[in-house]
This record gives structure tokens, C-alpha cells and sequence, in this order.
């Protein structure tokens, strides 16, 4: 087995350079948790997974991650000597009762330099101060990564490297951001959702709270015009079977805190199976005569 910080070169990633020479405590630590990680998942990973690797450490470790959870969990994954040798085919592929789940991972960057890019908040110990969630930057960055990769899963469906009977799931990580990303409601919710602002209404002679939730709001402002955010809420999206979304990274691991969340979509036209998966929460939408509903059936 090929080691995972065995690249050498001049073109790589500042946190795999540094957690490579782990000259600090926290670097080591990191280093040991990612070559356990590699030892399970390189037989299932693409051959130019460790240069990717080490040109963009959040990406590649949530691919890491993710297979690596699938494979603890008692899933079966399709290996590398059975995957196309060229590439042309999502990240990773769960085979199970003569069926396929592929899954096409993204950790979204915070975005080019501008009014709509997330951006970096200081802690108040380093010279930051109290200032409004980015929410909207947020938004953006999640429901871009969510268009590009479902254009990749039509792609691969138009040149066969997807059957029409197969699951497919984009996977998408927050990581880049995580620590300015919702978490109730998942920031995922209001990107496929037309989940707007959070309300409370009052009334104003007892003080009691008459009604809460969230406003209608079918699209995100952004300079250059607005964008939807209804891709579950229609049929135009129906090549995807889920999204997966988390904000867990190297920095912060625990499940707790940054869970792992599966969405199904509503309109699949092969859905995921619910309760499929080693995730920690799984949002399942129906329709009732108030409208859609969302319901964490982890929960229940």
C-alpha cells in the first residue's frame, strides 16, 4: 500500500504539508487518524486519490470519511480493481442485494472574493466582534455545490457509467464554513427547500407566542440575481435520489455536534431506502393539507 503522505511535490495543500512534518502535537494526531483511515479505505479509492489528497486535504478527507464510515458500518464497497480505470464514475459506490448507491462527494470552498463569498469571522480573543450568521453566503455556496454535482450525475447517467436503477447521493460537506453553518435546521434544508427566515409571532396584550416557523422563500439573493432553492420541491432534480450533508471535519469530528444528515428527495425517481445508511439524522418529506412537512425519522 502506497502511503498517503508519500507525495512529494510543490503544488500541495498548506494543511497537508503541515500535518505531514506534524511538528505539533495536533498535526500527529491528525496524521495517525488519516493513515488509519487510508489503510481501510485505499482499496476502494481511486487511483489518483492521494495526489487529490494532497492538493485539497477537506475535500478528499470527507471522501475519506464517508467511505471509511460505510465500510464500519458493515457496507460493501465496490474496490478500485473493479472501477472504470480511466475515472468517469461518482466517488464512491455501495453494493448491496445486487444494487448500486453511488455517491458523488463536494466540500464547497467559501467563494471568490465579494459580497457573496462566506466570510471569515474572527473569534473575539483574535479581534473579532458580534455579527450576523452569513446565512445567505452559506445558502449560496451549498445550493452551487448541489447544481454542479447534480449536473455531474446527469452526465454520468447519459454516458452509462450510472444505471437508471441505481441510488445516487451528492454528498455535500460544509466544512469550509463550518463554523458559521445552521444546524437547526441543517443548512442543507434551506438550500433544497424554499425555507426562508425563521418568525415568532407574539401577542401583544398576554406575551404568548401564537405561531413560529419559517417564511416562504423560493429564492437566495446574490449580486448577480437571485437563485432557486426548490430543487426538491419539484420534479427537475428527480436524477437525484439524496443529498448527505454534514459539517464535520478534521478540526471537529464529533458526530454530536456535526451529525451526518440525509435528505431524501420527495421526487427520486429511485429513492434511497428509509433508514438506509450510517447516518445520524435522516429527513423525510411528505405532503399533508397544510403544505410539505419535514420530519427527522431518526428522531421518532
Amino acid at each position: 500500500m502506497c502511503g498517503i503522505f508519500d507525495v512529494d511535490g510543490d503544488d500541495l495543500d498548506v494543511g497537508y504539508v503541515n500535518i505531514k512534518a506534524g511538528l505539533a502535537d495536533p498535526e500527529r494526531e491528525m496524521r495517525d487518524l488519516i493513515e488509519g483511515l487510508w489503510a481501510e479505505y485505499e482499496p476502494y479509492a481511486d487511483g489518483d486519490f492521494r495526489e487529490g489528497f494532497a492538493q485539497d486535504v477537506d475535500g478528499r478527507f470527507w471522501e475519506l470519511l464517508l467511505g471509511t464510515t460505510l465500510l464500519r458500518s458493515g457496507h460493501r464497497l465496490l474496490p478500485r480493481s473493479e472501477r472504470n480505470a480511466g475515472g468517469g464514475q461518482p466517488d464512491i459506490c455501495v453494493l448491496e442485494d445486487g444494487s448500486r448507491t453511488w455517491i458523488e462527494a463536494i466540500a464547497p470552498t467559501k467563494g471568490e472574493a465579494g459580497g457573496d463569498q462566506v466570510p471569515t469571522i474572527l473569534p473575539i480573543n483574535e479581534g473579532g466582534g458580534v455579527v450576523p450568521v452569513p446565512l445567505r453566503q452559506t445558502q449560496l455556496r451549498t445550493t452551487s455545490a448541489f447544481w454542479t454535482k447534480s449536473q455531474k450525475v446527469q452526465t454520468y447517467l447519459e454516458e452509462g457509467a450510472i444505471a437508471p436503477s441505481d441510488r445516487r447521493i451528492i454528498a455535500i460537506s460544509a466544512s469550509r464554513f463550518a463554523t458559521v453553518a445552521t444546524e437547526d435546521p441543517p443548512l442543507i434544508m434551506s438550500s433544497l427547500f424554499p425555507i426562508g427566515a425563521a418568525f415568532v409571532r407574539v401577542d401583544r396584550n398576554s406575551g404568548e407566542v401564537v405561531e413560529e416557523g419559517y417564511n416562504y422563500a423560493p429564492t437566495i439573493e446574490r449580486l448577480g440575481g437571485e437563485i432557486p432553492r426548490t430543487a426538491f420541491s419539484g420534479p427537475e432534480f428527480s436524477h437525484v435520489s439524496g443529498v448527505l450533508w454534514s459539517r464535520i471535519s478534521l478540526g471537529n469530528l464529533s458526530r454530536q455536534v456535526r451529525p451526518l444528515t440525509i435528505v431524501h428527495n420527495p421526487y427520486a425517481e429511485v429513492p434511497i431506502e428509509q433508514g438506509w445508511g450510517p447516518w445520524d439524522k435522516e429527513y423525510v418529506v411528505s405532503e399533508d393539507a397544510s403544505g410539505w412537512v419535514a420530519s427527522n425519522i431518526r428522531e421518532i
